[in-house]
């Protein structure tokens, strides 16, 4: 589906003035704006969900998938989509993840500042039986004046509590962000570590909640990359890492402590441990997450941040496959035309009663040298089990004007798995 969208000029602000910058660098001293305030702000576009049931087990479960599309025709503004989505009278609980994305400039290709994507405020009303939700997307250069496209690809995940043991943790479903932090619930927001393209940061949630000794699996909602000034592209990467209900004493994670300059993002905290000693379980889980941001350059600034929910429960299981990314270096020639590039992948002896897939990890660059971006992206198409046997189709797109170079895209699934099948995995039929 697609829309024309008018916002106003509020969403110009929200990026301008979020990353006021000087020469190549963040000013650290520069005040952030209100982010909840200026998101809420923004002009929402209502739009219809039409996902596809990929399974349901009627009474326990159903989970859909599907992707919205929506353009704005002049620069300077964010597209923020509303939507919502019937789930069935059984359901008690649901939640909605982020399974793949894509931004494009309309016009000519440009540099690139920023790229964003994001699903937030998710809310259920259990009365109504309806799942609602805002997603965001953004891709910009300096001047912010060109018009662009955003697709995203989403995952509805809806069940009975009283079947399944599962809990969920989206964030505040009445705000956007946390207002103690401001920023979203759910997030982090930090600026890399300015010796490689490549950086990690070490995350933690405390869900106290959730069923004590049980795994806890980390749900992909968003994440935001943006230079200190607009440039070429030539390699873009994410890895949300394995998860584990562990915390380390003494550790520094990048979870946000405040956030009142832009210095603030580079704070850190530790865990709140009750003794003098790390701790499995008690309601803890940590993750590490990758990311770069390149051109041919070796290292420049850059922010970055991450939004994702949080499943537990004693019918919570993931399976991880290892991925790691690297920084890229430039190279010139190149003969080959790129495009789209899909790929069918089929995963066996998958041993979950249910089991869906999680666009967790991912990398896309072009084969030779940084250059301009027109269109760029990497999504799940559709997917499927049955027997025991997980099927998905995976695109990606990285592009200029002219289609020269071509593209390479990696990618990492993972598997979240609801209630493990007793005894040995199933076979494909």
């Amino acid at each position: 589906m697609e829309t024309t969208v008018k916002f106003s000029r509020v969403a110009a602000y929200l990026v301008l003035a979020l990353f006021l910058t000087s020469c190549a660098r963040f000013n650290p001293d520069f005040v952030l704006p209100d982010f909840c305030e200026l998101f809420d702000d923004i002009p929402t576009i209502e739009l219809p969900a039409n996902p596809g049931v990929v399974l349901e087990d009627a009474g326990k479960i159903m989970v859909m998938h599907g992707s919205t599309q929506a353009r704005v025709d002049t620069g300077g503004r964010i597209i923020k989509i509303e939507q919502s989505v019937d789930i069935p009278s059984y359901a008690n609980q649901a939640t909605v993840l982020l399974n793949g994305w894509r931004l494009g400039y309309l016009g000519d290709d440009q540099h690139v500042l920023a790229v964003s994507a994001l699903i937030t405020k998710i809310r259920l009303d259990r009365r109504g039986l309806k799942l609602t939700w805002n997603a965001a997307g953004v891709i910009r250069d300096d001047d912010f004046e060109e018009s662009y496209q955003f697709t995203y690809h989403y995952t509805v995940i809806a069940w009975n509590d009283t079947q399944l043991n599962l809990v969920v943790d989206q964030g505040s479903p009445d705000k956007f962000c946390n207002p103690d932090l401001n920023i979203p619930d759910k997030s982090f927001v930090t600026v890399n570590n300015g010796t490689t393209a490549l950086s990690s940061f070490n995350v933690f949630a405390l869900e106290p909640q959730f069923p004590q000794g049980q795994p806890i699996a980390v749900l992909p909602r968003g994440f935001g990359f943006m230079y200190a000034g607009d440039h070429h592209l030539l390699q873009l990467a994410y890895n949300l890492e394995h998860s584990e209900v562990f915390a380390e004493k003494g550790k520094t994670y990048n979870n946000n402590r405040q956030a009142h300059t832009i210095g603030d993002l580079e704070v850190g905290t530790q865990a709140p441990l009750p003794t003098n000693a790390s701790r499995v379980d008690s309601g803890f889980v940590s993750w590490r997450t990758d990311a770069i941001l390149k051109d041919n350059s070796d290292v420049r600034e850059y922010l970055f941040g991450e939004l994702v929910s949080t499943l537990g429960g004693s019918d919570v299981r993931t399976i991880q496959p290892p991925f790691s990314v690297l920084p890229k270096k430039g190279e010139g020639g190149g003969t080959l035309e790129g495009g789209v590039i899909s790929q069918d992948v089929v995963i066996e002896n998958v041993p979950f009663n249910y089991a869906i897939t999680m666009l967790t990890g991912w990398e896309i660059g072009y084969l030779t040298d940084d250059q301009h971006v027109k269109d760029l992206g990497i999504w799940i198409d559709d997917w499927s089990f049955a027997g025991g046997t997980l099927s998905y189709k995976l695109s990606s797109i990285l592009r200029d004007n002219d289609l020269f170079p071509a593209h390479f895209a990696r990618h990492k699934i993972t598997i979240l798995g609801i209630r493990s099948v007793v005894g040995a995995p199933r076979q494909s039929p």
